[in-house]
């Protein structure tokens, strides 16, 4: 229905395994076709995670009957899961990347992002899309700069041990000059220097970063789907 993604053998059970600690189940959830269930207490929201036909619904005990009518698609979609969950709100739906391999040299000199950097680009983007790049608390950040100003920054976090979360921000005035692409492809080689498989998250719907990613060479994997929950 979905199709299973011609994943290395390496990344992918890399990839797999992260997800699946993270989702607190086994790696052979995201194998065949199959849709596992996890029940989770301490969750106060619903994590749906895709790679090729597998699907792994993660959620507290409470919504479990509702999240059991929904189709395979529903699942996978943010909007549906929070119109059948009175109260909640659907985070969003974004597509998930990676990529093992080096994207080669940036074609733009890219330095270490300083605390400034950081800033200046942060103060040029609306909060919510700052907010959706993530790179404010990454621990490893370079910067491309024109002249002596910072318009791009990329970063990554190490994330369940083997996986390199990447995220990239640059400022409106300067993007479609390189700025973002080689201050990305500078994270991602440091990423795989470190020995880490490079993952990119990106909403559905913002064509520019996945035309992004799938220029630095990352590979689709699946989607990920989380909707906040009330109270209970």
């Amino acid at each position: 229905m979905f199709g299973n993604p011609d994943l290395p053998q390496r990344e992918g059970v890399q990839l797999r395994a992260a997800w699946a600690e993270a989702l607190g189940t086994t790696l052979s959830a995201f194998e065949g076709s199959s849709v596992t269930r996890v029940e989770r207490a301490d969750l106060d929201a619903v994590i749906v995670v895709a790679v090729g036909d597998a699907t792994v619904v993660a959620g507290p005990p409470r919504v479990k009957a509702a999240l059991a009518a929904l189709s395979v698609a529903a699942l996978r979609d943010a909007d549906a899961i929070a119109a059948a969950l009175p109260g909640s709100r659907a985070i969003g739906t974004g597509h998930l990347l990676f990529t093992g391999t080096r994207p080669g040299h940036p074609p733009l000199t890219v330095v270490d992002a300083s605390s400034m950097d950081v800033a200046s680009v942060g103060a040029s983007l609306p909060e919510d899309a700052w907010a959706e790049a993530g790179v404010q608390e990454m621990a490893h950040r370079w910067a491309a700069r024109d002249g002596d100003r910072a318009v791009a920054i990329a970063g990554y976090q190490r994330w369940h041990g083997t996986v390199a979360h990447l995220g990239v921000a640059s400022a409106p005035a300067q993007r479609r000059r390189g700025f973002a692409f080689s201050a990305a492809s500078r994270a991602v080689c440091a990423a795989i220097d470190a020995g880490l498989v490079a993952q990119w998250r990106t909403r559905v719907g913002n064509e520019a970063s996945l035309r992004l990613a799938e220029r630095l060479g990352f590979t689709r994997l699946g989607t990920q789907a989380a909707v906040a929950l009330p109270a209970s």
